[in-house]
């Protein structure tokens, strides 16, 4: 009895206060944000600053300045800021390869600009449309730099 007492009560504890891993790891990272009916809105816009050096480096400014992304996503982009062991899901990882091949600028530009479910506040009313496609560009830059295979396919 004592076992079965010791069972449940870690299997409520993991419930209700770690979550649930998805089956599959790749499952969350891999998740888009994008609600389905706002997906083909958002892999339809367009990036007027796609590899631009000084759209590059406006948004790393923005990154670990004004738009705050590096209290959550830290220095590196890895999502392991001091702040992210809050997050379930953690925070997005920018240096994942398989990631940055599947999300589109637009989706990326989506959820800086309007949130997620998973944890993510919206930056649309605070940072201007110029500024969030700068970051967008820097995010890119980030997997870029961590995956230099990436680098060669752009």
């Amino acid at each position: 009895m004592k076992n079965l007492t010791v069972f449940l009560s870690v299997i409520f504890i993991v419930f209700f206060f770690g979550g649930i891993m998805p089956a599959h790891a790749d499952e969350m990272v891999l998740k888009p944000r994008v609600p389905a009916d706002k997906m083909a809105l958002a892999k339809g816009m367009a990036n007027p600053g796609s590899l631009d050096k000084g759209f590059i480096s406006a948004g790393k400014e923005i990154y670990t300045g004004k738009g705050r992304c590096v209290m959550c996503h830290g220095e590196t982009g890895k999502g392991d800021s001091p702040m992210a062991a809050a997050f379930n899901p953690k925070p997005r990882d920018f240096t994942n390869l398989q990631w940055q091949k599947v999300r589109t600028d637009g989706e990326i530009f989506w959820a800086i600009s309007e949130g997620t479910d998973y944890g993510m506040i919206p930056f649309g009313s605070s940072l201007s449309e110029k500024e969030r496609w700068e970051l967008v560009n820097y995010i890119r830059e980030i997997g870029r730099l961590a995956n230099p295979t990436l680098a060669k396919e752009q």
